[in-house]
């Protein structure tokens, strides 16, 4: 029964130290400075990234769109040329 006790007090000991410290010290204590300082610096860099990305994008579009303005306005000269060979032909 003494033993018990004994090991009761322990077991209330130690979880009302841990409820304290973290009640102290939070969860931000186990965040280091330097690590802090690393993960701001690559989410920096991805956001970079995701910009650069949807610039590539933008243009990429702009390009296609181009071309294809450009296609279709080669296949209207070729008709109006075959168009007017034909006309000269006659």
């Amino acid at each position: 029964m003494k033993n018990s006790y004994w090991i009761t007090i322990a077991a209330a000991a130690l979880v009302v130290g841990l409820l304290l410290g973290y009640g102290i010290w939070g969860p931000n204590a186990a965040r280091l400075p330097e690590v802090e300082k690393e993960l701001t610096a690559a989410q920096a860099k991805i956001a970079e990234t995701q910009k650069k990305t949807g610039d590539l994008e933008s243009n990429l579009g702009k390009v296609a769109n181009e071309k294809l303005n450009l296609e279709k306005e080669n296949a209207e000269l070729k008709e109006a040329l075959e168009k007017a060979a034909k006309k000269k032909g006659r």
